[in-house]
């Protein structure tokens, strides 16, 4: 089956469309950001939630943990902008009747279902950026969304910080308004090309099976595990006054490593970060005296590797709807990382920051391995090929 629209006229990059749908992804990071930032509120707002609050952040993962891989070939099966457009409207009513802080019960349903919205928004909108960029700027483009979650969270800490949980409103207006620009530009077609006909197992078949498919997911999934527990743990150790640092400091990597995979190819420059990050961690626990300047390169290297998983979806999967589905794969085990890092953190910091450091190091060894193998089946289906 045919894929229409899949490259920009004559070779060049719709840089409007590209914008919108980057800031798009940061009102996507919004999502989680709103409930995050707003915790010690909404703990005010439902005194009874007890130890089911963090729920309120949590759920919105639970979407993308089920969903993420059936997402791409949602994608595939209507095409980009009729999942966006849908994504963007749901968003918009979510997020209202967020605002308006209904009973604890209710608010999690509405997280619930905000989770489809978001995972909608970070699976098309990559997708739509590939192909609607020349290949020369591939990397780059790539490399900056990467960059979405990290900046939208930052950005919303500073809408929090003025409007508390008037944030939720904030939140709705500004996908209402980028949501009116966007959609009119958005190109028809994009990411179609597969039938859903088969049942939810055979779909995620389908993706897990294909090594180019699953490679991106792979080495995205153990950053996942490790860079929200740093980002959050690290302030105690350094201060508070790094907390908006090192996460601005990821984020640098993370664009570096998008325009650097025009020269290295992204898995090496994923395991090189893996192992950077890694030693670096090793020499934060050693030497006391020089933490903040170890954190500033270990940072940027384990901020990289989040840009060399998304310039490879486009790269092993030309096909826009073969990106997609690559990008539901990275959405789904992104997900489940992210519901898994801060518990396993937790616990690690029972031993102190040696913990901390040994599971760091052990999960980043398991990210050079793991991503090795399955560059390894990528190599040998291509030469077979």
């Amino acid at each position: 089956m045919t894929t229409r629209n899949t490259s920009p006229q004559g070779g060049s990059t719709d840089w409007p469309l590209i914008a919108l749908l980057y800031v798009l992804g940061l009102l996507a990071a919004g999502h989680f950001a709103k409930a995050a930032l707003t915790l010690e509120a909404l703990a005010a707002r439902y005194p009874d939630a007890g130890a089911t609050l963090p729920f309120a952040v949590s759920m919105t993962s639970v979407a993308g943990i089920l969903f993420g891989a059936t997402a791409g070939l949602v994608v595939a099966r209507f095409g980009a902008r009729r999942v966006l457009t849908g994504a963007i409207l749901a968003g918009v009513a979510l997020a209202c009747l967020q605002a308006m802080l209904p009973t604890f019960g209710l608010f999690l349903g509405l997280r619930l279902l905000e989770g489809f919205a978001h995972l909608a928004i970070v699976v098309a909108a990559p997708t739509l950026m590939a192909a609607r960029c020349a290949l020369a700027h591939r990397g780059a483009v790539m490399g900056l969304w990467g960059t979405f979650f990290g900046v939208g969270f930052a950005l919303f800490s500073l809408v929090e910080t003025a409007f508390g949980t008037g944030l939720y409103w904030v939140h709705a207006g500004l996908l209402a308004v980028v949501g009116a620009a966007l959609v009119p530009l958005l190109p028809r077609g994009v990411g179609r090309g597969a039938s859903v006909a088969e049942g939810w197992l055979a779909r995620h078949m389908a993706i897990y099976t294909s090594a180019a498919r699953v490679a991106p997911a792979l080495m995205f999934f153990w950053h996942t595990l490790m860079f929200m527990s740093l980002i959050t743990f690290l302030p105690g150790v350094l201060g508070p006054w790094s907390a908006p640092v090192l996460p601005l400091v990821a984020l640098v990597g993370t664009f570096w490593a998008g325009a650097a995979t025009r020269a290295v190819s992204p898995h090496r420059l994923a395991i090189g970060a893996f192992a950077a990050g890694a030693l670096l961690m090793v020499l934060f626990l050693l030497l006391p005296g020089a933490r903040m300047v170890i954190a500033v390169p270990m940072l940027l290297a384990f901020g990289a590797v989040p840009g060399a998983a998304f310039a490879a979806a486009p790269l092993l999967n030309p096909d826009p709807a073969d990106t997609a589905r690559a990008n539901g794969a990275i959405a789904q085990v992104g997900n489940i990382g992210t519901a898994l890092t801060i518990p396993a953190y937790t616990l690690a910091l029972g031993a102190g920051l040696g913990g901390m450091v040994a599971l760091t190091v052990g999960l980043s060894l398991a990210g050079m391995l793991v991503v090795a193998l399955v560059f390894s089946r990528v190599s040998r289906a291509a030469e077979a090929g």
